[in-house]
C-alpha cells in the first residue's frame, strides 16, 4: 500500500504516511484533486490548465502551473518516493488505486460483484464506509468539478439502491427501511428510490404507511415539476394498494411495543392484613381472560396482550409503560385495569400524580392518603402528613389479597418509590419519564407505547367518529392516512381530529388535511381550548423539566427542522463532539419528547417539532 492517501469522497484529505497534509485551498487543490481524479494516468496540460483556471486562463497559465506542481511536489515529499512524473505534455500522480478513497471505493465494488448474498452485502457496505460527504465538497465549484461530483454520487447511489434490493432479498425489510428514508430526502426526485422505499415499507408489515408515502412523492412531483409519478412508480402503489384493500382497509398490522422486561420480583407470602368496606374480593378465575372485540381498545389491542402476560399470573409486582406525550398510556391501563380487575382479589386503587400536569405534582402523603381512602380507611384516622406512616399502612393494607394499584402521570422514580403497595400488590406506573431508575434498582419491567401506525389510526379515527354516528366513507382512505399522519399518530390528536369532523356539519376528512397541512396553524386546529388536553400544552408540559442545555437543544432540533436525524447531525447542530451529543439526547429521550429509534438514531415527532418551534 502506497503511503500517500488522498480522500475525496468528501472534502479533500491528504494524508503521508498517516500524517495529514494541508494543501492550500483554491487552485492547488483543484490541481491535486484533477490528478487524483485520474491517478496513475497521464493528464496533459492543457486539461489541468483547464481544470485549474476554465476557460479564461492567464497568460502565463503553463508557468505558473509548473510552479503549482513544484509545490505539491513539495508537500508530498514526505513520501519518500516520486509523487507526480512528468512527461511530454502532461504529468502523472503516481499513486496505486488504494492510494485514493474512490480507487479503494471502486475495488470494493468490484469485487462485490463477485459474490452473492450476504457477502455481497458486507462487501458493498464497507466501499460506502469510504464516503464522508459530498464528493469534491469545499473545492472550488468549477463546472469540471460539479460533473465529477454527479458521476460519483451516481456511483454512490447505485451501490446505496443495491444495499437496499440485498437487504430485501436476505429479508430485513426495517433495515431496508432505515437505508432509503435519508436517500429519498436528499434525492426527492429519484423515483426508484421511492419504489424502493415502499417496497421495503410494505415487506416489514407497514403497507399503511408505504401508501402514505406514496401521495406524499405524488403530490410532491405534482406541486414542483408538475409531473404525474413515473409509470414504475405506478405500478408499485398499485399493487400494494389492491393488497392492502384485501388485507381490510383498517385491520391487520399492529405496532409492537417495546418492552423492558427488567428483573420480577417474586410475591411473598404475607399475613392478612386489614381489608376495607367495598373492595372486590371475588377470587381470580383460573381460565386466561377472554377480551371481548367489542370491548377492545382500538389500536391498542396488542399492548394489552403484553400488559397481560407482564402482570398475569404473578410475574411482575411494577410495571412501567412509558411514551410521548398524547400517546393514550393513561387510556390504555385505565382500559386494561377494567379488564383485568377480577384477576386482582385486593380491588384496584388509582391515583393520578399529576407529574406532567397543569397542576403541581402530588405529595407522597397527598397520594398515599388518597389510596388509603380507597382500601376504605377513615381520612380522620390516618396519620397526617407521616409519609412514612401512610407508606407502612398501605404495604400493610395490600400484603394480604393481590390488588393492583395504578399510578398514573408519574413525574419521576423518586415520586413512585413511597407508593408501592405489600407484598401482594401489583403497581403499575405511567409515565412521559423512561422511569429508568425504577427499572434498573427496583426491577421494574417497562413497556413503550409508540404513537399508532396509519392503518391503527384510521382505525381509531373510523371508530371515534362512529360512536358520534357519523361516517367515514371507505373511499377516503388515502385522506384518512395523511390525517393520522398529520396527527403523528398521537391519539390525542385523533380524538380532537375526530371531535372536529363529529362538531362541524358537512366537514370531510379531506377538508381537514387540508387545514391541519399549513405547519402555521397546525397546532391551532388540534387546540380544544383546555389547557390539559390542547395539543400545544401537553406537548410542551415536559419542557419544563428541561435543564437549559437541553431546553436550548431541543430548539435547535426543532428549528432544524429534520424529523430523523443521527448523533453525527447532533454534532453539526451543536458544535459537540459525538460523546457530548448522546450525552445532551439522553434527558430529551427520557422524557419522550425525541425518540431513539437505534442507536445514535433519533426522531423528534413533527407535533413535538412545531410546538418546541413555536417556544
Amino acid at each position: 500500500m502506497t503511503s500517500i492517501e488522498i480522500d475525496m469522497l468528501g472534502e479533500l484529505d491528504v494524508r503521508v504516511a498517516g500524517t495529514p497534509v494541508l494543501i492550500p485551498r483554491g487552485k492547488q487543490q483543484l490541481l491535486l484533486a484533477a490528478l487524483a481524479l485520474r491517478a496513475g494516468r497521464f493528464v496533459s496540460t492543457e486539461g489541468l490548465i483547464d481544470s485549474v483556471w476554465g476557460e479564461d486562463p492567464p497568460d502565463t497559465a503553463r508557468t505558473t502551473l509548473r510552479g503549482y506542481i513544484k509545490r505539491l511536489r513539495s508537500a508530498l515529499a514526505c513520501a519518500g518516493e516520486p509523487v507526480i512524473e512528468a512527461a511530454s505534455g502532461g504529468y502523472r500522480l503516481v499513486v496505486g488505486e488504494d492510494g485514493t478513497d474512490l480507487g479503494r471505493f471502486r475495488e470494493r465494488r468490484r469485487d462485490a460483484a463477485d459474490k452473492e448474498g450476504a457477502a455481497e452485502l458486507c462487501a458493498l457496505q464497507g466501499a460506502l464506509e469510504l464516503w464522508r460527504g459530498r464528493p469534491l465538497d469545499g473545492l472550488d465549484r468549477m463546472p469540471w468539478v460539479e460533473q465529477e461530483a454527479e458521476v460519483l454520487d451516481e456511483e454512490y447511489l447505485q451501490t446505496a439502491e443495491r444495499i437496499a434490493d440485498l437487504l430485501l432479498e436476505l429479508g430485513d425489510a426495517e433495515r431496508a427501511v432505515v437505508r432509503l428514508r435519508p436517500l429519498v430526502r436528499t434525492h426527492p426526485y429519484r423515483e426508484c428510490l421511492w419504489a424502493r422505499l415502499l417496497t421495503a415499507l410494505h415487506e416489514a408489515g407497514r403497507t399503511a404507511d408505504a401508501l402514505l408515502k406514496y401521495d406524499q412523492v405524488r403530490r410532491m412531483l405534482a406541486d414542483r415539476l408538475g409531473v404525474e409519478p413515473s409509470a414504475n412508480l405506478r405500478a408499485v402503489h398499485e399493487r400494494l394498494l389492491q393488497e392492502d384493500l384485501r388485507a381490510g382497509a383498517c385491520a391487520g398490522a399492529r405496532t409492537e411495543p417495546r418492552i423492558d422486561p427488567g428483573h420480577t420480583a417474586s410475591q411473598a407470602t404475607a399475613p392478612a392484613g386489614p381489608t376495607g368496606p367495598g373492595l372486590d374480593r371475588t377470587p381470580a378465575p383460573d381460565r386466561p381472560r377472554e377480551r371481548s372485540a367489542a370491548r377492545a381498545l382500538p389500536g391498542r389491542e396488542r399492548h394489552t396482550d403484553v400488559l397481560d402476560g407482564l402482570v398475569g399470573s404473578g410475574r411482575g409486582r411494577l410495571v412501567v409503560v412509558d411514551g410521548p406525550a398524547g400517546v393514550g398510556k393513561t387510556a390504555l391501563v385505565d382500559h386494561w385495569a377494567a379488564q383485568a380487575r377480577t384477576e386482582f382479589p385486593g380491588g384496584l386503587l388509582r391515583v393520578d400524580l399529576r407529574g406532567f400536569h397543569v397542576e403541581p405534582p402530588l405529595s407522597a402523603a397527598e397520594a398515599l392518603t388518597d389510596l388509603l381512602v380507597q382500601t376504605g380507611a377513615e381520612p380522620a384516622d390516618l396519620p397526617t402528613g407521616d409519609r412514612a406512616a401512610l407508606g407502612a399502612l398501605l404495604r400493610a393494607r395490600t400484603a394480604a389479597h393481590r390488588t393492583l394499584v395504578v399510578l398514573d402521570n408519574a413525574r419521576d422514580a423518586a415520586q413512585v418509590r413511597p407508593l408501592l403497595p405489600g407484598a401482594a400488590g401489583v403497581a403499575v406506573v405511567t409515565s412521559q419519564n423512561q422511569l429508568r431508575g425504577l427499572v434498573v434498582g427496583d426491577g421494574a419491567a417497562r413497556m413503550t407505547v409508540p404513537p399508532l401506525n396509519a392503518r391503527e389510526g384510521a382505525e381509531v379515527l373510523r371508530s371515534l367518529v362512529g360512536e358520534a354516528g357519523a361516517a367515514v366513507d371507505t373511499g377516503e382512505l388515502a385522506a384518512l392516512y395523511e390525517l393520522v399522519d398529520l396527527c403523528d399518530g398521537l391519539p390525542l390528536a385523533l380524538r380532537i381530529a375526530a371531535e372536529e369532523l363529529c362538531r362541524v356539519p358537512g366537514a370531510g376528512v379531506a377538508r381537514l388535511v387540508g387545514m391541519l397541512g399549513a405547519e402555521r396553524t397546525r397546532l391551532e386546529h388540534l387546540d380544544t381550548g383546555d389547557e390539559a388536553t390542547g395539543m400545544r400544552a401537553v406537548l410542551t408540559r415536559a419542557h419544563a423539566h428541561l435543564t437549559p442545555a437541553e431546553a436550548e437543544l431541543l430548539r435547535v432540533l426543532a428549528v432544524g427542522g429534520k424529523l430523523e436525524f443521527d448523533v453525527d447531525d447532533v454534532v453539526r447542530l451543536t458544535g459537540r463532539d459525538r460523546g457530548g451529543a448522546r450525552a445532551a439526547m439522553r434527558g430529551l429521550v427520557s422524557v419522550n419528547l425525541v425518540a431513539e429509534c437505534a442507536p445514535d438514531h433519533y426522531r423528534l415527532g413533527d407535533l413535538q417539532r412545531l410546538a418546541a418551534a413555536g417556544r
